[in-house]
C-alpha cells in the first residue's frame, strides 16, 4: 500500500506537516528517548500498582529486543501489533495470514510472550478476525467505541474538523448503541477500545489544554462506572510527558471509587471473561423455596436480588425464599447470541415454556443487538421477585479499566522504514 497517500488522505496536508515535526521531536535516532518515556510511564503506573498492556509492532521490536524485555521486567504485558504498521484491512486474507505469521515468528524469535492482538490504526475486517482465530490468540482489542464526552458546540471549526476526521478514520461505534463489555468471537475474546484517546484531541484537534484532556478521561471513567462497563484507555507512550498529570488524576480517581474499579491488563480481562463464561447455577425446589447450587470461577461475586437491592452470598449452596425459579426464563427458539449477551451481563438464563415458573420470563428473545438486549435488561431490572445472578467483574468491582498504549515505533528510523512498507 502507498503509506504516504494513506496518511495524507486521512490527516490532510497541514496535519501531515505537523505530524512530521512531532515525529522528529518525539523520537530519536536510537531507542533511548523513547526508553526514558517508558520509564516515566511505568513509574506513574507503579504509584498505583497497575500493569499496562502495550501492543508493539514486531519489526521495530525485533531491531531492539532488549527494549521489549525491559518492559516485561517492569511488569508490562506486550501484545502483537502486526508485523509492520500497515492498514491490514487493505490486504486480502492470504496477505494478512502471511503478515501475521511474520509477526508471530518475530515475537517468538525474540522470546517475547504474547496472547493478544491489536491492529494498526484499529483497522480490521472479518478476514483479520479470521486470522486472529487461526493463530489462536486469546484476545483481540480492536473494536473502537466512542464516548460522547466532548462538547461539540464549543469547538472551533478546525477542532470540529479534526474530531470528524478522527471519527471517519477509526469508525467507532457510539456507546449509546453498544454495551462496552468484552465479547466472544470464534475462539477468542474481543475487548473494546475507548475513544476519544490521546491522539484525536491532541494531534487532530490540537487541544493542548491539559485540564480539558484530563476531564475528558474522567468523564469516560464516570460513564463506564455508572454503566458497570469497561474503559480501555489508549495512551501512546510517546505522549506520556504531556499526559502525565491527566493519567495520574484518572488513576487516582479510579482507585478511590467504591465499589471498586478492577484495573487489569487485557490478558487478565480476557482470562476473566473466559473463566466466568463457565459459571453455572442449579436450582432445586424445596417446598416454597429453592436451593441454589452454584459453581463459579475464583473472584466471582454471587448476588441475590430482591425488591431492587442485592445481597452477596459467599456459599456454594444457599436457599432463596421464592416459589418461582430465581433466574431468567426464555422461550424455546430464542437467539443463542442473545442468551450469551445476557449471560455476559451476569444473568442466569434457562429455556422454559412456563412463564409463571420464573422470577422473570422474557418470552422468545430474537434480537441480540444493543437495543434488544437493553429491552431485556429493563424487564429484568423491573422484576421484584428474588433473582440470583453473577457480578460481571471480579471481587465485587463495579466496572473495569485497562491502561494500554500502542508502540508503533521506537526510533525515527522506524518511521522511515514504515514509508517503505517495513
Amino acid at each position: 500500500m502507498n503509506v504516504l497517500k494513506f496518511v495524507f488522505g486521512h490527516r490532510g496536508a497541514g496535519n501531515l506537516v505537523r505530524r512530521s515535526v512531532q515525529i522528529a521531536t518525539r523520537f530519536g535516532p536510537n531507542p533511548e528517548r523513547m526508553g526514558g518515556r517508558f520509564e516515566r510511564f511505568m513509574d506513574i503506573l507503579d504509584e498505583f500498582a497497575i500493569r499496562p498492556t502495550f501492543p508493539i509492532t514486531a519489526l521495530p521490536m525485533s531491531r531492539n529486543p532488549s527494549f521489549a524485555h525491559r518492559l516485561l521486567e517492569r511488569g508490562a504485558e506486550l501484545a502483537v501489533h502486526a508485523w509492520s504498521h500497515v492498514d491490514l484491512a487493505a490486504l486480502d486474507l492470504e496477505a494478512q495470514r502471511v503478515h501475521m505469521g511474520r509477526a508471530v515468528e518475530l515475537f517468538r524469535s525474540c522470546s517475547v510472550p504474547f496472547t493478544g492482538f491489536r491492529a494498526p490504526y484499529l483497522h480490521w475486517n472479518e478476514d483479520t478476525m479470521r486470522v486472529v482465530g487461526e493463530f489462536q490468540f486469546r484476545y483481540s482489542s480492536n473494536q473502537a467505541v466512542w464516548w460522547d464526552v466532548l462538547d461539540v458546540a464549543s469547538m472551533t471549526p478546525p477542532q470540529k474538523e479534526g474530531m470528524e476526521r478522527g471519527l471517519a478514520f477509526y469508525r467507532p461505534v457510539p456507546t449509546s448503541e453498544f454495551r462496552v463489555l468484552p465479547f466472544r468471537r470464534d475462539g477468542f475474546v474481543e475487548i473494546p477500545v475507548s475513544l476519544p484517546d490521546d491522539e484525536i484531541p491532541l494531534d487532530r484537534m490540537y487541544v493542548h489544554d491539559v485540564d480539558y484532556l484530563a476531564a475528558m478521561w474522567r468523564k469516560i471513567l464516570d460513564a463506564s462506572y455508572a454503566r458497570g462497563e469497561l474503559f480501555t484507555l489508549q495512551l501512546h507512550p510517546e505522549r506520556i510527558d504531556f499526559f502525565a498529570d491527566a493519567l495520574r488524576g484518572l488513576l487516582s480517581e479510579a482507585r478511590a471509587k467504591q465499589p471498586g474499579v478492577w484495573i487489569a491488563t487485557l490478558d487478565e480481562i480476557a482470562q476473566w471473561w473466559d473463566a466466568k463464561a463457565r459459571n453455572r447455577a442449579q436450582f432445586v425446589r424445596e417446598g416454597d423455596r429453592f436451593r441454589a447450587e452454584v459453581s463459579v470461577c475464583d473472584g466471582t461475586t454471587v448476588c441475590v436480588r430482591a425488591n431492587g437491592s442485592d445481597r452477596a452470598v459467599d456459599s456454594a449452596v444457599f436457599t432463596v425464599d421464592t416459589s418461582a425459579r430465581p433466574c431468567v426464563g426464555v422461550a424455546p427458539g430464542s437467539s443463542r447470541e442473545a442468551l450469551t449477551a445476557l449471560a455476559d451481563l451476569g444473568h442466569i438464563v434457562e429455556v422454559g415454556e412456563r412463564a409463571d415458573g420464573y422470577a422473570v420470563h422474557l418470552g422468545r428473545v430474537e434480537r441480540h443487538d444493543f437495543a434488544g438486549i437493553e429491552a431485556c435488561r429493563r424487564v429484568i431490572d423491573e422484576s421484584r421477585r428474588p433473582l440470583v445472578r453473577f457480578e460481571a467483574w471480579p471481587r465485587g468491582c463495579k466496572s473495569a479499566l485497562a491502561v494500554t498504549g500502542d508502540i508503533d515505533a521506537l526510533t525515527i528510523w522506524d518511521f522511515v522504514q514504515r514509508f517503505r512498507g517495513q
